[in-house]
């Protein structure tokens, strides 16, 4: 979601929440934390044979000195710390011969990539892609450590030389694989996004992405396996999209027309448009991108027309905790497009209280012309005062090194440590920009999403070949669609039942219920209930219970 905290988890959500801290807001970081064989396949859990492991990553820039914790999943506790020194952007492999862990036991992995502060003054651009032929509609960055695809870039784009569809970057802006998914059919897929389209991309905490179908009048959400749900139809020229909330709460608030609606989704795979919530009707202008802040006040980018590339008609400000719809002349404040010229996207970052407008910071990117440089982004100078203005925060001369136009279509997002990513479609590049640092250094900690278990590390402690303690394991895949593996462990003989609960506590689905012996075990859960309907996307958890022995673990499924 287009909106970022600045606290940030030190150590990801892994599993059942292990972990949580806060940091201040970096500039380099590494995302898709994952482990393999030294050949690149999984990792086998076998440090007896001699390959090791390779420890794999992604840094969005370059590191002076970067360091890797190996860490106990049931402690929290360090088993084994990598200095692997200063290291560049892009994709990196760091050799783990199995030092510290033991057989039997999940591990995690972090990594801290520290480097030295641009600026303490001012926001530095540091990234450039250079001319890319990208034709960028929206952009939305994956910021949940929980996620394996922690730090990808996830970009809307519409035709040119890419094709139509969603295009996939990796955390230092390379082209990730795949790169083009759920492409239109006009780009050899199967979704029709018509004309414009798709507009405007944000995500959800399940890593889902939602985009505009303009012309089609539709919203679409497109999956974890990169198929696409037409999640509400018969809309009016939707465009600027918003999202809030997880699960039952989940929330999409969009522009479409003159209009701007909330729709209560929750779980719900499609949304009848006739139980849409209209929050703003308007004469004078037709909405483009909005925002919605820590109080749950209303902000949004105008325009002259439908448009998306029309002129601009500034942004306001509306408080709808009270009578809807609001009109043109409820709003709290605006700024005129003298102040604004033509704005297009909108971030929000929440500041130290998310649950406070106080400190938040509202951005915007716009497009001035030429003979102007005020092309860029710019922020609001207080969101909370009756008078608020605007406030430069970096112009085209900072990157193009002269006065070049913004694109009116131009888009942005926070990625995970705080840095804009910028896509720019006049000249068609992709700009990461870092905002002013506290002190000489900045360093970010990451840790892997998903836990690896150690099967050997040497002479096995298990002499008999009978397992020597209860283990439930991690499924694989998780998040999963449309099936998983549950592997456990018993230590004794027992009466065994594995059994799937939803999160209110009912039992959807009992996968074991016998006397079972010593021995390890794999079963397969299809997301499917004791009557073989189909469940609902959603988290589940599933408790393996053998004599005395209980434990339990969380599992997504995502469709």
């Amino acid at each position: 979601m287009r909106r970022i905290s600045t606290l940030m988890v030190v150590l990801g959500v892994v599993l059942a929440g292990l972990w949580g801290g806060q940091q201040a807001r970096a500039d380099v970081f590494a995302g898709q934390l994952h482990i393999t064989n030294p050949d690149g396949s999984p990792f086998d859990g076998n440090f007896s044979d001699g390959t090791g492991a390779m420890l794999v990553f992604y840094l969005n820039d370059n590191a002076s000195a970067v360091t890797l914790n190996v860490i106990d999943v049931q402690t929290s506790t360090s088993v084994a710390t990598i200095n692997a020194g200063a290291l560049s952007r892009g994709a990196n492999m760091i050799s783990y011969d199995g030092s510290g862990s033991q057989s039997g036991k999940q591990y995690v992995f972090s990594v801290t990539a520290e480097q030295p502060n641009a600026s303490t003054t001012e926001w530095t651009m540091f990234f450039d892609s250079g001319g890319v032929s990208i034709y960028t509609r929206g952009v939305s960055v994956i910021r949940n450590q929980s996620d394996p695809n922690f730090g990808l870039i996830m970009a809307s784009n519409d035709g040119g030389p890419l094709g139509t569809g969603i295009t996939v970057y990796n955390p230092d802006g390379a082209n990730h694989d795949p790169f083009l998914v759920a492409p239109d059919v006009s780009s050899g897929g199967t979704v029709n996004y018509g004309v414009d389209a798709p507009l405007f991309a944000e995500d959800d905490e399940q890593g889902r992405l939602y985009v505009s179908a303009k012309v089609n009048g539709q919203i679409l959400r497109v999956n974890r396996d990169f198929s696409v749900d037409t999640l509400i139809a018969g809309l009016t020229e939707p465009k600027g999209i918003y999202a809030t909330g997880d699960g039952a709460d989940f929330t999409l608030y969009f522009a479409a027309d003159n209009k701007i609606w909330r729709a209560d989704v929750g779980t719900a795979n499609s949304v009848d448009p006739a139980s849409l919530t209209l929050i703003g009707e308007f004469s004078g202008f037709f909405p483009q991108q909005i925002m919605l802040d820590d109080d749950g006040a209303l902000y949004a980018t105008l325009r002259a027309t439908n448009d998306i590339g029309s002129d601009g008609r500034g942004i306001r400000k509306w408080d709808i905790s009270g009578t809807l719809p609001v009109t043109d002349s409820d709003a709290v404040w605006f700024l005129f497009e003298d102040k604004t010229f033509i704005a297009n996207d909108l971030l929000l970052d929440s500041g130290d209280d998310p649950n406070s407008s106080v400190d938040d910071i509202l951005y915007y990117c716009t497009r001035a012309g030429g003979g102007f440089d005020q092309d860029g982004i710019w922020r609001i100078s207080d969101i909370n005062s009756p008078f608020a203005d605007t406030v430069r925060v970096i112009t085209e001369d900072a990157l193009y090194g002269a006065d070049d136009n913004i694109n009116a279509r131009a888009t942005m997002d926070f990625d995970a440590a705080g840095n804009i990513v910028l896509m720019e479609n006049s000249n068609e590049h992709i700009f990461f920009i870092s905002p002013p640092g506290t002190g000489s250094t900045n360093s970010f900690t990451t840790t892997s999403a998903e836990p690896f278990l150690v099967g050997t590390v040497g002479i096995d402690d298990d002499l008999n070949g009978m397992p020597i303690a209860y283990r439930l394991e991690a499924n694989y895949p998780n998040p999963f669609n449309p099936s998983t593996t549950i592997r456990y462990q018993l230590a004794k003989a027992a009466p065994t039942t594995l059994t799937v609960y939803n999160v209110l506590g009912k039992a959807v689905r009992t996968l074991v219920s016998e006397q079972q012996s010593a021995g390890n075990y794999s079963i397969q859960w299809d997301g499917r209930d004791n009557n073989g309907r189909a469940v609902a996307s959603g988290v589940y958890i599933y408790t393996l219970q053998s004599g005395s022995f209980t434990e339990s673990r969380r599992m997504a499924l995502l469709k």
